[in-house]
């Protein structure tokens, strides 16, 4: 196993890990201060779609792209997120696979540049 592999299934496992601390409160779009940008968004994404169908070139495409990605954007950002209470010890089984796995990614890389 190279130190490649070997530091992707380290940083696989400690995100997974992270991933099951993880609690999920709220999900909803994101709000600049009064106004929700769930109208804003959803029109610009019809609207895009509608263009696309119309006459798809690689501005309209581009458009619904954005929009698509606005669309998640936004309820990632709407999303509450919070980490359950836990234990130093589980942090540091959560954090150190991560941590080792992207130092041997990163190692790996420079030695294969070195190399080159």
């Amino acid at each position: 196993m190279t130190k490649r592999t070997a530091g992707w299934a380290l940083i696989v496992v400690g995100l997974v890990m992270m991933f099951k601390m993880v609690r999920i409160s709220d999900i909803g779009f994101y709000r600049f201060g009064s106004v929700s940008t769930s109208a804003i968004i959803l029109v610009l994404l019809i609207l895009s779609g509608i263009a696309v169908v119309v006459n798809s070139n690689k501005f309209t495409r581009g458009a619904l792209i954005v929009s698509v990605a606005l669309l998640v954007l936004s309820l990632i950002l709407g999303t509450d997120i919070y980490f359950a209470y836990t234990s130093l010890l589980n942090v540091l089984l959560v954090f150190v696979p991560i941590i080792l796995g992207v130092g041997l990614v990163i190692k790996s890389a420079v030695e294969r540049r070195s190399r080159a």
